[in-house]
């Protein structure tokens, strides 16, 4: 008599063994349900006593299957990318890299987080285990890098000119006093955050840069190289 091989990681029937067919480690052969059709496989599971048949609730384990693997899969993807974040912030801290070298590294990182979450939304939309269990993915959102750098490459986007008279107006201007403290306490500058685009675009306002300079000063960081 035919027996069903269980693997009992997933709780599903993995192939059909002949009668005194031996389990290989994490399996268990089980007899055949009387009603077992080898075209509804997909809809048997293992509920720790015996088979079941229960295409909703099968559907339902076999997301959360596939999700978790997703999730693992996810995390070895972002462990093997570790040195590459380690090199980029060890070159950034001896002065031979840049902050895009790390943002870089860290929009690899979010974008396998993205894909992984996208990949888990996709199989919940799925409406039978045979396509859940093939399902695969990949990581395929894009993610762009933030547009970072150091307080010293920020510094270095304005003229000796337009830094003496910022200097000098910072003292007498109570709207742009509080940016200029904010900004000189900050280790690194974003340029895409609102208050480095709206203090910048006050200095030219103001007129202590000129016209068409808070554009340049907020144009894209350097490459990474």
């Amino acid at each position: 008599m035919q027996k069903a091989i269980i693997d009992l990681n997933a709780n599903t029937i993995v192939g059909i063994a002949n009668a005194g067919g031996v389990p290989e480690k994490h399996q268990l052969l089980l007899d055949l349900p009387e009603d077992f059709q080898s075209d509804d496989i997909a809809e048997w599971a293992y509920d720790g006593k015996g088979l079941v048949r229960d295409p909703s609730a099968f559907l339902k384990q076999a997301k959360s299957a596939r999700k978790a693997r997703i999730k693992l899969e996810a995390a070895h993807l972002i462990e093997a990318d570790d040195w590459k974040l380690q090199r980029a912030r060890e070159r950034e801290a001896a002065g031979w890299g840049t902050l895009a070298e790390v943002d870089a590294a860290l929009a690899e990182r979010e974008a396998i987080r993205r894909s992984s979450n996208a990949a888990e939304q996709a199989v919940d939309a799925l409406t039978d285990a045979a396509s859940v269990q093939a399902f695969v993915w990949a990581v395929d959102v894009a993610v762009a890098a933030p547009r970072r750098m150091t307080h010293k490459q920020f510094m270095a986007r304005f003229t000796d000119a337009e830094i003496q008279a910022m200097l000098k107006a910072f003292g007498d201007n109570p709207a742009l006093r509080p940016w200029w403290e904010r900004f000189s306490l900050a280790r690194d500058i974003s340029l895409d955050d609102a208050v480095t685009q709206n203090g910048v675009q006050a200095l030219e306002t103001a007129g202590l840069i000129g016209k068409g300079r808070a554009a340049e000063v907020l144009a894209n960081a350097p490459a990474a190289v």
